[in-house]
């Protein structure tokens, strides 16, 4: 039984990326909300799952998996036939599945982090600890990365080849920062815009953004 350990906002870019990845795999699992502001990912309980106290966490029987990427990898892993992550059988799918794992990279380690830094320049009770400089240069960052999608995409209809982790990831976190930035994060990026209304034009992502 597979069980997800996810914020109790599903919303979230790590746990809505999980979620996504599952609702295509189209398993069966329980979803356990954690509410960080209430502490739940630090009592005695959770930590034993995971002594990082973060979220997500898959637990699938009694073998537990903290961090997002891993997880995202794992599942497409065990579940061939979602074709998440394409077969490695030769240096194509080698080379494609290296390409994956960059862009998972690129969203979680250039995408995501700039996101934070605007929200917490731009959303602090105090107006004395908000940050404009920073805001502007975390929106720069999220451009520029941006920008590389909209590269990639010149060749393709998705990120690497045929939909896959890469697709999941980065439209869950495009979908966080339209939902937050004061702009449309993909205005004048067409081939962006177009490839995101595909992603999420599939049921798997109506299911998981819906509810």
């Amino acid at each position: 039984m597979i069980q997800l350990f996810g914020s109790a906002n599903t919303k979230s870019f790590n746990t809505l990326k999980i979620r996504f990845a599952l609702a295509e795999i189209g398993v069966a699992y329980q979803f356990t909300p954690v509410d960080l502001a209430k502490g739940e990912s630090r009592t005695a309980q959770f930590l034993r799952i995971n002594p990082h106290g973060k979220v997500p966490v898959l637990l699938d029987d009694d073998f537990a998996l903290p961090e997002s990427d891993a997880i995202l990898w794992y599942l497409a892993e065990k579940y061939p036939g979602a074709k998440l992550l394409p077969r490695l059988d030769g240096s194509d799918s080698l080379q494609a599945r290296a390409q994956i794992l960059r862009f998972l990279d690129v969203a979680s380690t250039a995408v995501y982090p700039a996101y934070s830094d605007w929200w917490n320049a731009t959303n602090s009770d105090d107006p004395a600890k908000r940050n404009p400089a920073a805001a502007d240069a975390a929106l720069a960052k999220v451009t520029r990365a941006l920008g590389v999608l909209e590269k990639t995409l010149a060749a393709s209809d998705h990120l690497v080849g045929a939909f896959s982790l890469a697709d999941v990831a980065l439209a869950s976190i495009i979908f966080s920062l339209k939902r937050r930035l004061p702009n449309d994060p993909l205005a004048g990026l067409e081939r962006t815009r177009a490839w995101y209304e595909r992603v999420t034009a599939r049921p798997a992502w109506r299911v998981v953004s819906t509810d």
